[in-house]
C-alpha cells in the first residue's frame, strides 16, 4: 500500500513540475514591448490574395493610423480607442490586425474580436487573421493550453490558443451572452454600429462587452465602424464621449494645418472639381480638375500632395472628455490612403447625389465617403404648412407641367408615370396613386378606398382593387396613362393581425392575392432599420401554398427622412406635391384636413420606453395616407424609376406623347 502511495505522490510531483515548466516557458521572452507600429513595420507581411495592396506593411502608407494603433500599447494610459471612419480607410487592417499580432507575439493577454455575424467573423478569421499569423512569424505561438487536446480543436477560424495562456475568440454581437465567464485584455469591436440595441433579457450590448474586462487592470477596447444615424450610431456616441480628434494636415503651399473638407455652397475652400459636357451633352467630371483649395492661402493643389500631407499631419483633440482615457478619432475619406478611396471617387459620389439633393444617395455619401453620421434633415412638420402648399388640382386630375429644355433634353416638368401603394385594414383597402417625374418629384394623383371584409380573399374589396388597378386610366402630359406597379403591405394580415419580420414562412392573404397577379403587384413590409441605405431589399417567402417566392422589405425610416426633409420645399429635387381639391358630385371641394394630418402623422423622437433609442412614432391615430404614399415609392423603386437618368425620362416622355 505504501509503495502505491509513493508512486502517486511521485506522479503528482512530476505533473506539478511539468506545469511550472510550462508556465515558465509561457512567460514573455522580453521585458520590452516595442511600439505596435514598429512591430508591424518589421514583421507584418500581407500576402497576395488577402489584399490588393500586398507586401511588407509600411506604416508610412497610413501615417495617420499609427497614433491610434500605438494607443493600444500596454504602457499607454488610454483604455478606449474609437475610430469613426469612412469605407476603404484601411483601419481594420492597419489597427485591429496589427494589435492582435503584437498581443500574440508578446503574450500581452487574451483577445476578443467582435463583428456583425459569426459567418463574417469566420471569414475574417480565416482570410485575414490566419494569414497574418502564418506570414508574420506568429505560427509557432499557436499552442493548446491543455496537453490532452490537439491543435485542431484549439486553432479554428473562430477560436485559437497561444503560448502564455492567451486565447483569441472571434464572435458576433448576437452571441456575446456566451462570453460571461471569460475575461479579455483586448476587445476589438469591428463595425460597431452593426450591434443591436440590447441582448434579450441581458441588457445593453456595450455594458456586457465592457464587463468582460472587469478582471483586468490594464485593458484596451478598440471600436471601429462607419457610422449610421446620428441619434442611434454607436461609434458616433463613442466618438462624442472621447476627445474627438481630427487630423490636421499642412497645406503643401503655405504650410497652415487644417481639416480636409468637401467644399460647401458659399465656401471659398475645400475639395472641389470641374465638369464639362461630353459628346451627348451630359455634364461629366473632369478627373484631372479635382483639386483642393487651401482654407488659408486659397491656393489650389492636387491629390498627389496628399501623401506628404498625411506624413506631416497631426491628430488634435477637439474636446475634453469626462474620462481622459477615452481617445476618439474621425477618419474621413478625404484622408484615406492613396491606394484606397480617392478624391476623384468622392467628388463623383457627391455629383451622383445631385449635390446633396438626392437624400438616398447623399446618405450613402455622408456615411461611406465622409465617415459622418447621418442626421435626419427634418424631425416633423405641421400639417397646416402642407395644406398651404397644396397645388391647384383635384384628386384624379393631371397636375400639369410644361415642356422644357434641360441640358439639351426636351423634358416634361410634370408627372410622367404612375405607381400605387396599398395599406390593408380589417374593413378596407386604402390606396395612394403617385405620379413620378424628373429629379424624384412626386405628385399625389389619386386616393382610393375599397371597403369590405379583407380577411376573405374572395371579398368584393379585393376584386375592386384588382379591377381598378388593371383598368384605371389617368391623364399625364395630355396623354392617357395607366398604373404601372402597386406595392401592397403584408405586415398586417386581417386573418391573424400584425406580425413581425419572422413570419416569412407563414401564409398571408396578401401573398394569396399577389401570387396570381405578379405582373402588377408586389408584397412589401415596412422596416424601421435606421442603418438601411437602400429603399427596398428583396426577401424570400417560404409560403408553399401560394407559390409566391419574394417579398420586399421597405426602409420606412429612410423614406420618412426623405419625405420630411423636403415637405416644405415648393420645388426642387425630390419635391412632393399634394392636391387642394377633390371632386364630390361634380363639384370641387377642398381636401379634408384629415388627409394632410395623416400625411404628417409621425415624428422622429426618443422612445419613452427605451431612453437612448430613437424611432418614428405616430402622433395621430391614423397614418394610412403616409403609409400608402411610402409603399407607392417602394413600387417605383422596384421598377427602377427613381434611378432613371434625364435621358431615360426624355425617351419615356417621347414615347408617352406618341401613344
Amino acid at each position: 500500500m505504501e509503495a502505491v502511495l509513493t508512486s502517486a505522490k511521485d506522479i503528482y510531483k512530476k505533473n506539478q513540475v511539468d506545469y511550472v515548466k510550462k508556465k515558465i516557458l509561457d512567460l514573455p521572452e522580453e521585458f520590452y514591448v516595442p511600439s505596435f507600429s514598429e512591430w508591424a513595420a518589421e514583421n507584418r507581411y500581407i500576402p497576395p490574395g488577402v489584399s490588393d495592396f500586398y507586401g511588407q506593411f509600411d506604416p508610412a502608407s497610413v501615417p495617420h493610423l499609427m497614433e491610434p494603433l500605438n494607443r493600444l500599447h500596454p504602457d499607454d494610459p488610454c483604455s478606449h480607442v474609437s475610430m469613426m471612419k469612412s469605407v476603404q480607410s484601411a483601419n481594420t487592417t492597419s489597427i485591429a490586425e496589427n494589435a492582435i499580432g503584437v498581443y500574440i507575439r508578446y503574450k500581452l493577454g487574451s483577445i476578443l474580436f467582435l463583428t456583425s455575424t459569426k459567418g463574417i467573423g469566420s471569414i475574417r478569421g480565416s482570410a485575414n487573421i490566419d494569414t497574418m499569423i502564418d506570414n508574420s512569424g506568429l505560427a509557432d505561438y499557436v499552442k493548446p493550453m491543455s496537453n490532452r487536446t490537439g491543435r485542431k480543436t484549439k486553432d479554428t477560424s473562430l477560436y485559437k490558443e497561444f503560448s502564455g495562456g492567451i486565447k483569441l475568440l472571434i464572435s458576433s454581437y448576437n452571441s456575446i451572452g456566451d462570453l460571461k465567464s471569460n475575461t479579455f485584455h483586448l476587445i476589438i469591436k469591428d463595425e460597431w454600429d452593426e450591434a443591436g440595441a440590447e441582448l434579450k433579457d441581458q441588457g445593453d450590448v456595450a455594458g456586457i462587452i465592457e464587463g468582460r474586462t472587469k478582471g483586468v487592470r490594464n485593458f484596451k477596447i478598440l471600436s471601429i465602424s462607419t457610422p449610421s444615424r446620428m441619434e442611434t450610431s454607436r461609434i458616433y456616441k463613442d466618438f462624442m464621449e472621447g476627445d474627438q480628434r481630427e487630423y490636421f494636415v499642412p497645406c503643401p503651399i503655405c504650410g497652415e494645418k487644417q481639416i480636409l473638407e468637401l467644399k460647401s455652397k458659399g465656401s471659398d475652400y475645400g475639395l472641389t472639381f470641374t465638369r464639362e459636357k461630353d459628346d451627348r451633352g451630359n455634364k461629366v467630371l473632369i478627373p484631372e480638375a479635382v483639386r483642393y483649395i487651401c482654407k488659408f492661402c486659397k491656393k489650389e493643389f492636387m491629390e498627389s500632395k496628399k501623401q506628404w500631407m498625411l506624413e506631416n499631419g497631426v491628430w488634435i483633440p477637439q474636446a475634453t472628455p469626462i474620462d481622459r482615457k477615452k481617445h476618439s478619432y474621425h477618419s474621413s475619406g478625404l484622408i484615406a490612403p492613396e491606394y484606397a478611396l480617392s478624391w476623384t471617387r468622392i467628388c463623383q459620389d457627391f455629383i451622383n447625389s445631385n449635390f446633396g439633393d438626392d437624400l438616398l444617395k447623399f446618405k450613402d455619401f455622408t456615411i461611406n465617403d465622409l465617415g459622418n453620421p447621418w442626421a435626419a434633415v427634418k424631425k416633423t412638420s405641421e400639417w397646416e404648412t402642407l395644406k398651404s402648399r397644396a397645388l391647384d388640382y383635384s384628386l384624379g386630375e393631371d397636375p400639369g407641367g410644361e415642356k422644357r429644355s434641360i441640358d439639351d433634353y426636351e423634358i416634361w416638368t410634370g408627372p410622367l408615370c404612375l405607381f400605387g401603394g396599398v395599406d390593408v385594414q380589417g374593413d378596407r383597402l386604402e390606396m395612394c396613386i403617385t405620379g413620378f417625374g424628373l429629379n424624384g418629384r412626386k405628385w399625389i394623383i389619386d386616393y382610393q378606398i375599397f371597403y369590405g371584409e379583407t380577411s376573405d380573399i374572395n371579398a368584393q374589396c379585393w376584386k375592386n382593387l384588382e379591377s381598378f388597378v388593371y383598368e384605371a386610366s389617368y391623364t399625364l402630359a395630355g396623354k392617357p396613362a395607366r398604373i404601372l406597379q402597386v406595392a401592397i403591405d403584408c405586415g398586417y394580415d386581417p386573418r391573424q393581425g400584425k406580425r413581425g419580420k419572422d413570419y416569412a414562412g407563414k401564409a398571408s392573404i396578401v401573398y394569396d392575392f399577389v401570387a396570381d397577379r405578379q405582373d402588377f403587384f408586389i408584397a412589401v413590409m415596412g422596416s424601421s432599420d435606421d442603418k438601411a441605405i437602400g429603399i427596398i431589399k428583396e426577401s424570400r417567402v417560404n409560403d408553399s401554398t401560394t407559390g409566391l417566392t419574394k417579398r420586399y422589405m421597405v426602409s420606412s425610416s429612410l423614406l420618412k427622412d426623405m419625405i420630411f426633409g423636403v415637405i416644405e420645399k415648393n420645388d426642387g429635387h425630390n419635391s412632393i406635391y399634394v392636391p387642394k381639391y377633390k371632386e364630390i358630385e361634380g363639384k370641387k371641394r377642398h381636401m379634408p384636413d384629415e388627409f394632410y394630418k395623416q400625411f404628417l402623422s409621425e415624428r422622429y423622437q426618443e422612445d419613452p420606453k427605451s431612453p437612448g433609442k430613437y424611432l418614428w412614432k405616430k402622433i395621430r391615430a391614423r397614418n394610412e395616407v403616409l403609409d400608402t404614399f411610402i409603399y407607392s415609392i417602394a413600387a417605383a423603386e422596384y421598377a427602377g424609376v427613381l434611378r432613371w437618368t434625364i435621358e431615360v425620362w426624355e425617351n419615356w416622355y417621347q414615347d408617352l406623347i406618341r401613344s
